[in-house]
């Protein structure tokens, strides 16, 4: 089994703050990606656990366990990133439409993006548009956050 790693671009994971994060996950040579977003009190950290978890909140176990149609998923390596949102009132707001607009968005360009590059990488997690997808600052914020997760990737995919 090898090794994964967290990479920590702010070291508030594990505190109450807005994150966006992304777990890339290896099983049976097959690369899954989730991207998510959270403002629970542990963090990106706690979300990871739950992902991770053997309880309901395991969306990410859930989720490769329908696609590979295991009822146990055996894990060969995790790799997780959590960015945290920009000042941006809007994204600190306890409504989290605005974060979840830049959530798909994040997650349409990850898709193009994997397919431009032609890596194998299959995303898992789900994401609706939203009104608030059209907004420039929230389009802006995807750019920035996908970008950074882009250059992740890019890290442990070679």
């Amino acid at each position: 089994m090898e090794l994964g790693r967290a990479t920590v671009f702010d070291v508030t994971i594990a505190k109450r703050s807005r994150f966006l994060y992304a777990i890339c996950g290896v099983l049976e040579n097959n690369v899954a990606l989730y991207v998510g977003q959270t403002r629970g009190g542990k963090g990106a950290l706690g979300r990871l656990a739950q992902h991770l978890s053997d309880t309901e909140s395991n969306t990410y176990l859930q989720r490769l366990s329908s696609l590979y149609r295991h009822q146990e998923i055996q894990l060969e390596r995790v790799d997780f990133a959590a960015i945290t949102f920009s000042e941006s009132k809007m994204f600190w707001i306890d409504n989290p439409e605005y974060r979840k607009a830049v959530e798909d968005l994040v997650q349409r360009r990850l898709l193009n993006w994997l397919r431009e590059h032609r890596l194998k990488i299959c995303i898992v997690s789900r994401t609706y548009p939203n009104a608030y997808c059209r907004l420039g600052y929230v389009e802006e914020e995807a750019d920035r956050i996908a970008s950074v997760l882009q250059r992740w990737i890019m890290q442990f995919h070679r």
